[in-house]
C-alpha cells in the first residue's frame, strides 16, 4: 500500500465536510459548513492518499518559528489500523520543526507513541464530559 501526502490548493469545502461524517461518529466533533470555509481557507491542507485515492486528511495551522497545530487528522474507517496514520504523521514531522495538536481520547495513545507528550487536559475540551488533551512533539536537538 502506498501512503502519500499530497498538498490540496484548491481544496473543496463540500469534499471535506462530507468526509468528516464517515469518519466522526459523535454529533459534538462535526463541524459545519462554515468552519469548514474558514480553516480550509486558513490552513495548509494535505489529502492523505492510499494507492491513489482519498484516505483522510491532514490540515495544520502555522503557529510561527517552525511550529504547526494540527486542525485535523482524520484516516477513513477502513484504513484505520494499518500503519496510514504512522506513515503521515511520520511525514509531517520531518515537514516542521515541532508540532501541537488537542486530541481525544481515542487517539491519544496514538500520538504518545509517535513522539509526543502531553502537556495538559483539557477539561470538557470537546463536549460535556469530554475532555480534549493538549499534545507537542519537539524535535529532539543532535547535540
Amino acid at each position: 500500500m502506498k501512503v502519500t501526502l499530497r498538498k490540496d490548493t484548491h481544496p473543496d469545502p463540500e469534499f471535506y465536510y462530507h468526509q468528516q461524517f464517515e469518519i466522526y461518529h459523535e454529533p459534538y466533533l462535526i463541524w459545519d459548513m462554515e468552519t469548514w470555509k474558514t480553516v480550509l481557507t486558513t490552513c495548509d491542507v494535505y489529502r492523505l492518499e492510499i494507492d491513489g485515492r482519498c484516505g483522510g486528511d491532514v490540515i495544520l495551522e502555522d503557529r510561527g518559528r517552525g511550529i504547526k497545530y494540527i486542525v485535523d487528522f482524520s484516516v477513513l474507517p477502513d484504513d484505520q489500523g494499518k500503519g496510514v496514520g504512522e506513515s503521515a504523521l511520520e511525514r509531517i514531522k520531518k515537514m516542521t520543526e515541532g508540532l501541537t495538536a488537542v486530541t481525544r481520547k481515542e487517539a491519544l495513545d496514538f500520538f504518545l507513541k509517535s513522539g509526543f507528550v502531553l502537556r495538559k487536559t483539557l477539561k470538557n475540551y470537546y463536549h460535556s464530559g469530554v475532555d480534549g488533551y493538549y499534545i507537542v512533539f519537539e524535535r529532539k536537538s543532535e547535540k
